[in-house]
C-alpha cells in the first residue's frame, strides 16, 4: 500500500457508505465525509438548495470523497513529504481525526522515541527530518508502532472525556492497528 490511491482504497473501505449515528459527533457521514466537515466547504452544497445538510452528505460519491481527502487531509498537511511507510497510518488518522491531530500524533510518537520536537500539529522541516531519521535509524515499523500507541491513547482520551464515544473505541483501535507495517 504505497500510492495515495491505494491508501484511499483502504480508507474508503473503512469509512463505508452513508451512516447517521446519533452518537457520532461528525453527524451524517458518507465515505467518511461528515456533515461537520462539509459545513466548512461551500462546494458541498451538492443539491444546490443553498445550505449544507444531511441531504448533501447523501449525495457524496467516492470520487468526491477521494478528491477532498487528498486535498484537505493529505497534501495540505504535508503527509506526502513524510516517509512512504508512515503515510498510510497518518493519512488514515488525518481523515479519521483531522490533519493536525495526525501530525501531533506523529510528533508525540517521535518524542516518545527520543526526538526533541514541539507537539504543535504543524509538519515543518523538524518533524519531517525527525520522521526520516527515526525511520532510518529505528525503523519505520517501530515508528509506526509508536504512532499506533499514541493514536490509541488519543482515542482513550476522547472516551474518558465523552463516555458516549466508548462504542467507537474498539473500531478505532482495530482501524489503527490495521495500518501496522507487516514485514
Amino acid at each position: 500500500m504505497n500510492t495515495v490511491e491505494q491508501i484511499l482504497d483502504t480508507i474508503i473501505g473503512h469509512e463505508g457508505a452513508f451512516v447517521d449515528d446519533k452518537y457520532d459527533k461528525g453527524g451524517a457521514t458518507k465515505y467518511g465525509v461528515s456533515l461537520r466537515y462539509a459545513k466548512g466547504l461551500p462546494e458541498m452544497d451538492l443539491d444546490g438548495d443553498g445550505d449544507i445538510d444531511r441531504n448533501d452528505i447523501m449525495l457524496v460519491d467516492q470520487e468526491l470523497a477521494r478528491k477532498l481527502y487528498k486535498r484537505d487531509f493529505f497534501y495540505s498537511f504535508g503527509l506526502d513529504e513524510l516517509p512512504t511507510l508512515l503515510q498510510p497510518q497518518l493519512f488514515d488518522l488525518s481523515v479519521n481525526a483531522g490533519g493536525r491531530r495526525a501530525v501531533k500524533t506523529l510528533q508525540s510518537a517521535l518524542k516518545a522515541l527520543g526526538y526533541q520536537l514541539k507537539v504543535d500539529g504543524y509538519n515543518g522541516s523538524k518533524t519531517t527530518s525527525a520522521a526520516y531519521n527515526a525511520s532510518k535509524h529505528i525503523g519505520a515499523e517501530r515508528v509506526n508502532e509508536e504512532i499506533v500507541s499514541e493514536r490509541v491513547k488519543f482515542y482513550r482520551r476522547i472516551v474518558a472525556k465523552h463516555p458516549s464515544q466508548k462504542r467507537f473505541l474498539n473500531g478505532w483501535t482495530k482501524r489503527a492497528k490495521s495500518f501496522l507495517i507487516k514485514t
